[in-house]
């Protein structure tokens, strides 16, 4: 873990073919968006993982110290957990489901994992129980929640936020309602929020800060980008209220769909995805963006990271789609150019102590040579935690 976001598999387009690529972005140090990141390849440590291109994931356990991926490929799921940083360990998995968000509890005794069936006519809750492996299904959607919820956030006393996407029949959420899974008694809520009600969207972000805000970035409606790309929901008051934040112009590269995010003290890390994105040009993203949201409803675009030893990280983002990518390959390398993208993101954020452990484990084909730039997409995560 060690202040590391870690990027784990992917879609290549070419052959259509899943990958395993492992590689990380070591953010304990220093550094300019303009310059070499600091990404450290990682794939040899990660050859016995299947290939794949969907999937959720976890910092969990007793310690906090497991990252844990469960996948779906074709009609077979599988689950890993990584000990220690130095071991993939393979679990068992449920047949033809494919999970959405996968949340961990306070304690690290339980995930809670959101998935459909392979016909997506039906969804689960499911519970996995980090320390014995063994997984309970939970009744089908209590309360008539159909909907395909693949954003989730933990906020304390143990409710799981569900925000946006799509019904089942491919209608966008009404972000006027959100749906908040208790998992102290098992029940969902539908809560009516406050404020200016977001554009409906899928393919967005959400990281949670230590304040109770929960940022949207990005989504897109009917394959255009939303007009209002940046939004905050307070979940300090009841009910939760909708506000749009100031903010400079975005970069011409920032991605508006796709990409992942991550929140790294007052740095809103935000990867790959896409931009300029209409049905008829869809641009991938080879690059890292960042927002400062340091200055309550004043952000800022910014090119330089400086790490602090207090900060902590709340939560990462998610969001569920698909989409394939240029060809690319995984080399070695100690340093690496700005990172090309990635595909079928899963995201996580946590804390340990005061020490900010961020573990991205996102669906990805990466290329680390300068002389070989490959652009690559990467349809954000499948989740967003606060452990």
């Amino acid at each position: 873990m060690d202040n590391k976001i870690y990027f784990l598999g992917g879609m290549i387009e070419k052959y259509s073919d899943d990958t395993n690529d492992f590689f990380y972005l070591d953010v304990s140090k220093p550094f300019n968006l303009d310059s070499t990141l600091p990404i450290f390849d990682l794939s040899n440590d990660a050859r016995y993982i299947h290939p794949h291109s969907y999937g959720v994931s976890s910092i969990c356990g007793p310690n906090k110290d497991m990252i844990f991926i469960m996948c779906r490929a074709f009609k077979d799921s599988f689950s890993y957990r990584f000990i220690n940083s130095k071991e993939w360990v393979p679990g068992t998995g449920a047949t033809d489901i494919q999970w959405l968000s996968a949340v961990c509890n306070e304690n690290g005794s339980r995930i809670y994992i959101y998935g459909s069936g392979y016909d997506d006519n039906e969804y689960f809750m499911t519970i996995l129980y980090t320390t014995s492996w063994i997984s309970v299904f939970l009744d089908k959607n209590n309360n008539n929640i159909m909907n395909y919820l693949s954003l989730a956030i933990l906020l304390p006393k143990g409710r799981i936020v569900y925000i946006g996407n799509r019904y089942i029949d491919n209608e966008l959420v009404n972000f006027r309602n959100i749906h908040i899974y208790d998992t102290n008694d098992g029940t969902w809520i539908n809560m009516g929020t406050n404020g200016t009600i977001p554009s409906p969207r899928n393919l967005h972000t959400a990281v949670l800060t230590q304040d109770g805000l929960i940022i949207i970035y990005g989504g897109i409606r009917e394959m255009r980008p939303v007009p209002d790309q940046i939004l905050v929901l307070d979940t300090k008051v009841n009910p939760f209220t909708w506000s749009i934040p100031n903010i400079d112009p975005a970069p011409s590269s920032a991605p508006t769909s796709g990409h992942t995010a991550t929140l790294v003290g007052n740095y809103m890390i935000v990867a790959f995805g896409n931009y300029n994105h209409t049905p008829q040009n869809i641009v991938y993203s080879d690059q890292i963006h960042m927002i400062d949201v340091s200055e309550k409803n004043n952000y800022k675009w910014v090119k330089s990271f400086t790490p602090n030893n207090t900060y902590t990280i709340e939560s990462a983002s998610t969001t569920e789609s698909a989409s394939t990518t240029e060809s690319a390959s995984a080399t070695k390398s100690a340093n690496a150019t700005k990172s090309p993208g990635a595909a079928y993101a899963a995201i996580i954020g946590g804390t340990t102590c005061v020490i900010a452990t961020v573990i991205i484990i996102i669906s990805v084909s990466y290329l680390l040579y300068r002389r070989k730039r490959t652009v690559i997409y990467a349809p954000q995560a499948k989740h967003a935690i606060n452990c």
